[in-house]
């Protein structure tokens, strides 16, 4: 395998390992070696285990298969109506999102095995139809999905929800709707098929549970149903079993998936790894455990994470991505497209050229198990277990290292402070250095959006398989990595941005601005054309732009557009200019220029002493505050994130008049360290009501300020273009913090998003910095 371009899950190290084991049938060793990955399962082991010993003496005795022959994998599911050989199931990836040979592959595989393969939404290949230890999905699209189809297999999955995009539905993109996907699924070709983010027949738990009841009298099948891991899933658990269903699948963030937008791919759930304890520890208090299934989803890539999972209270696994790489799979991210390399996620076509190998297929993916299954067997041998039925919620076994006492509470597992062999490090937040902070992934995503690259311009970028961001994969860069928003489901309805309106303005200045997205451009270093552009996109697009200065004394007509310090104001023609900066250190000129019929707000630096500041000035004529990352930047310098979110609280707190201070101040909030949608929208959640971007907007639109520092290479800059691709840009972010917004069931950025922290949770943050962020930690009811 060549070396990644940048760090991910699925390394060459697991991908070997599977590998190995879909070639040869045979366990190849127990422990991997989790000393660069920061997962929280990763720094999980087993007290009475050192995974370096243990994997030192499996090499001495690996031949001996006597010494596991009475080990007992075999799992029952769905109250006992469903047996299987092992605690696995083979992860619902449709036909469509598969090439159709994988299809087949896993379900003929898990009969051949004794395991269990989900189908996922999008009908069933007539070959997988005819294989009996599969379940067929019932999800919001429905499509090609009748009685016939129902009753197939051995069970049925409600899908409401997935680990890699919580509250929006599925997307199988145009370009894959060819002739066999457009037969079975019943839908035109060459269209995007996206599944309606939630069932426009399940607003609540009743109705859920109506339609589990409906699907097991129609059909006699259990009813499995299938979430994303987010915010309240004990609590979706619970009301799951209570009922009627017979278990509940579990799909953590991490999980991969054919195609889904990469801002709620990166940002949005929960790692499983987090809330399965607390699902085992709800359901068995409520007298709901018993018989019930909880299957865990979403970065399951071996029989260590098998182990453990079952040890935190799952009954089962689940696993998609490893089953492709066992495949075959090269983990280059572009499912979506439909060129797959390994063609496992490529085009399906009436007449291919080249062809997956289905019987070779069958044969990998049943030794993978089989390895996989032996691994196993090891595993319970070294716990002293006979059976995988006595690891279930043994929480007991389980040490936490390199991590939070509070995310060990969560976890319901002892912390261990003591070195351990093969775990992982806890991630770390600390200053990253500008040239470590904009990744080339992030680069280019953000030169998506503008269509500086890519083929979609104004449009959400588009990716697939898992995350490899932070702080489950990559460093964190902000603490905004370590936050994670939440999908609606169940609880509440999503809504669906495909469909249905999602009202971005954002209204300042007690309604004398109106923004068309709680976005404006921040200040920039840079001099000359690009000044002009920045001024005249924040005109068109109804958005403000924090400039410097008067952009033009013949275009007036774009002050209304403009935030400019207030030197500027008074030494210029004042025509159309609504508001005006004024510096945390010159707040002494606020009574004289409260003479004119202008807005005022005041700049303030991101740091501790602004926090202690604030209270002072909310008796002055301002109409807002600015936190700007870039202003007095030094080693004192606080997270926007935290600053936002401590200047909220002390304005929501604090009474004036007959109201609070927040009802008369607006919070921006700028700076060169806002990457993009994500960070606006967790920005807006924390306090803020709008979020200034700047240097991401330059790095979107391919923008070096180098280049066009002089006047001679000016007269080579492509001004129009450079304005589309700005207006690019933004339409792009809009929709990006729409399907936030919609997968977190809001539906106005600044009525419902605004100052709502319990939209968040954290994983694994310092508790210090969650509680000065005023959110919950991720996991706990």
């Amino acid at each position: 395998m060549p070396k990644p371009k940048q760090k991910e899950f699925w390394d060459n190290r697991r991908i070997e390992h599977l590998r190995e084991l879909a070639t040869t049938g045979k366990a190849a060793y127990l422990w991997e070696n989790h000393s660069d990955s920061s997962r929280i399962l990763d720094r999980l082991a087993f007290s009475a285990i050192d995974p370096q010993k243990s994997n030192d003496e499996f090499k001495e005795i690996h031949n001996d298969s006597s010494l596991i022959k009475n080990i007992d994998t075999t799992t029952k599911l769905a109250y006992g109506r469903i047996g299987l050989s092992a605690p696995l199931y083979l992860g619902d990836m449709s036909f469509g999102a598969l090439s159709g040979i994988p299809n087949i592959a896993l379900a003929r595989a898990s009969d051949a095995t004794g395991v269990i393969n989900g189908t996922g939404e999008g009908g069933l290949h007539p070959d997988v139809a005819a294989c009996k230890n599969i379940t067929v999905q019932w999800a919001s699209g429905r499509f090609g999905v009748d009685i016939d189809v129902l009753k197939t297999g051995r069970g049925i999955v409600i899908k409401i929800g997935q680990g890699a995009k919580p509250g929006i539905g599925g997307h199988l993109p145009g370009s894959k709707v060819t002739g066999p996907i457009s037969r079975a699924r019943r839908i035109p070709i060459g269209k995007d098929a996206v599944s309606p983010a939630p069932h426009h027949d399940i607003y609540s738990i009743e109705d859920l549970g109506q339609r589990i009841w409906a699907l097991k009298e129609a059909t006699g099948k259990p009813v499995f149903v299938k979430i994303g891991c987010t915010n309240y899933v004990p609590y979706i658990a619970s009301g799951v079993a209570s009922m009627g269903a017979d278990g509940i699948i579990i799909d953590g963030s991490g999980a991969g998936t054919g195609a889904a937008p990469s801002v709620v791919r990166d940002n949005v759930g929960l790692p499983i790894d987090l809330v399965v304890s607390w699902v085992d520890r709800i359901l068995t208090k409520q007298n709901l455990r018993n018989g019930f299934s909880v299957i865990a989803a979403g970065g399951v890539s071996n029989a260590e994470d098998t182990a453990k999972l079952l040890a935190l209270g799952a009954d089962c696994v689940s696993t998609g991505t490893a089953t492709l790489v066992g495949l075959g799979c090269l983990m280059v991210h572009k499912c979506h497209i439909g060129f797959c390399p390994a063609l496992l996620t490529n085009k399906l076509v009436d007449d291919p050229t080249k062809v997956l190998s289905l019987d070779k297929s069958v044969e990998w993916t049943s030794k993978m198990i089989f390895g996989w299954i032996e691994e196993f067997k090891w595993i319970l041998r070294e716990l002293n277990l006979n059976s995988a039925s006595e690891l279930v919620g043994r929480r007991d076994l389980l040490r936490g290292y390199n991590m939070h006492e509070e995310t060990a509470d969560i976890l319901g597992i002892e912390l261990d402070h003591s070195s351990k062999s093969l775990v992982g490090p806890q991630p770390m937040q600390k200053q990253i250095p500008e040239d470590e902070y904009w990744t080339p992934i992030l680069q280019g995503e953000l030169r998506e959006l503008s269509g500086s690259a890519g083929r979609n311009p104004g449009e959400a970028v588009i990716t697939s398989m898992g995350t490899i961001t932070a702080p489950f994969v990559d460093q964190p860069r902000s603490v905004c990595d370590w936050i994670r928003s939440d999908g609606a489901q169940v609880t509440r309805p999503s809504i669906d941005p495909y469909r249905e309106e999602i009202e971005t303005s954002t209204y300042l200045a007690n309604g004398d601005i109106r923004l068309s997205n709680p976005i404006y451009l921040g200040r920039l270093n840079e001099e000359g054309s690009i000044q002009n552009i920045f001024s005249e996109v924040s005109s068109s697009m109804g958005l403000l732009y924090n400039s410097q200065k008067l952009i033009d004394a013949s275009k007036t007509s774009l002050n209304s557009s403009l935030l400019i310090p207030y030197s500027e104001f008074l030494n210029n023609d004042k025509s159309g200019v609504k508001c005006i900066t004024v510096d945390y250190n010159e707040i002494d000129k606020i009574e004289k220029l409260s003479e004119y019929d202008v807005h005022i707000m005041v700049r303030f630096p991101s740091n501790e002493q602004t926090i202690k500041s604030i209270s002072s000035i909310i008796d002055k004529n301002i109409s807002g505050i600015i936190i700007d990352w870039d202003l007095d930047k030094n080693n004192d310098t606080l997270d926007l994130a935290i600053c936002t979110s401590e200047v909220d609280n002390i304005l929501r707190n604090t009474p004036f008049k007959t109201s609070i201070a927040r009802n008369k101040i607006n919070l921006l909030v700028e700076g060169s360290r806002i990457r993009g949608a994500a960070d606006i929208f967790k920005l807006i959640g924390l306090g803020a009501d709008a979020a200034g971007i700047s240097k991401s907007a330059l790095l979107s639109i391919n923008y070096d300020p180098k280049k066009f520092r002089n006047d001679s290479n000016e007269s080579n800059f492509d001004q129009d273009k450079t304005r589309e691709k700005l207006e690019y840009t933004i339409l792009a972010l809009q929709k990006e913090i729409k399907l936030l917004a919609g997968a977190a069931g809001i539906s106005s950025t600044q009525n419902s998003l605004l100052g709502n922290r319990e939209l968040f949770r954290s994983v694994d943050l310092d508790p210090l910095i969650r509680k000065r962020l005023g959110i919950k930690a991720g996991g706990a009811p």
